[in-house]
């Protein structure tokens, strides 16, 4: 099995621009990733790699519930 590259989207395999091991306090450590989001991140890929923001924004603006 070929090494897992964690600075990879799991989702779209995109850069995920994640920092968690630097010294500053990386941007996935404040976002909202939702538990049906990450349903969707292949068993294999689960818990091994951040997830993008793009694919965090898109999930979340294409499951906005209209309150009005």
């Amino acid at each position: 099995m070929p090494a897992i590259d964690t600075r990879q989207c799991p989702l779209c395999q995109q850069n995920n621009l994640c920092a968690v091991n630097s010294s500053e306090p990386c941007w996935c450590v404040s976002r909202d990733v939702r538990p049906a989001l990450l349903t969707q991140v292949p068993p294999a890929l689960s818990g091994k790699s951040c997830i993008c923001k793009d694919c965090i924004d898109k999930f979340n603006f294409n499951n906005i519930i209209d309150k009005s």
